[in-house]
């Protein structure tokens, strides 16, 4: 099920690239009118949804087991994850879990956590799949990471940019 779990976030991150990316460049929800952002929100909700109870479901089986010790230390990493994650939905607020932003809700922000790190949402679902990973002391868990890394910080960030708000300089992927 976990195999199933990383495929849907896959699907997941096209379809929130290919939503944002016909609303920041064509502006196709516009023509919803009043019901363009509420559209977009449920595809996200849809598609997301999804990937989560995938991913919730794939089971405690440890597919690469790793030593117990690293338990407690996944605890840490997802309270980090955690307080990184909160600390940018406060900065930007809610709206932003929905791209608010491209529907003319919510704010840019380049100050707070978003001036060390470019991403801050994105680095916690990474840090949220390696809290998983030493929780469970499975490290089949790391490759959602490494696919965390990759859709979300990578490909979904850059469809995201938006011109005039930089990125902190070891952060941006040219």
């Amino acid at each position: 099920m976990i195999w199933v779990g990383a495929g849907i976030f896959a699907v997941a991150v096209a379809a929130n690239c290919a939503s944002v990316h016909a609303q920041k460049r064509h502006r196709v929800y516009d023509r919803l009118g009043r019901w363009g952002w509420p559209a977009h929100i449920v595809l996200l909700v849809l598609v997301w949804g999804a990937a989560v109870v995938c991913l919730a479901l794939a089971g405690d089986k440890a597919t690469w087991p790793m030593a117990g010790w690293v338990r407690p230390i996944g605890w840490v990493v997802g309270a980090l994850a955690s307080l990184i994650f909160g600390t940018a939905l406060r900065e930007l607020g809610l709206q932003s879990l929905f791209n608010g932003n491209f529907f003319g809700r919510g704010a840019y922000s380049d100050h707070g956590i978003y001036r060390r790190l470019a991403n801050p949402m994105y680095d916690a679902f990474l840090l949220a799949f390696v809290s998983i990973a030493l929780r469970r002391a499975d490290a089949v868990y790391f490759l959602l990471a490494v696919e965390s890394l990759i859709l979300l910080n990578v490909i979904e960030a850059r469809v995201e940019r938006v011109e005039g708000v930089d990125a902190p300089p070891w952060w941006r992927i040219v």
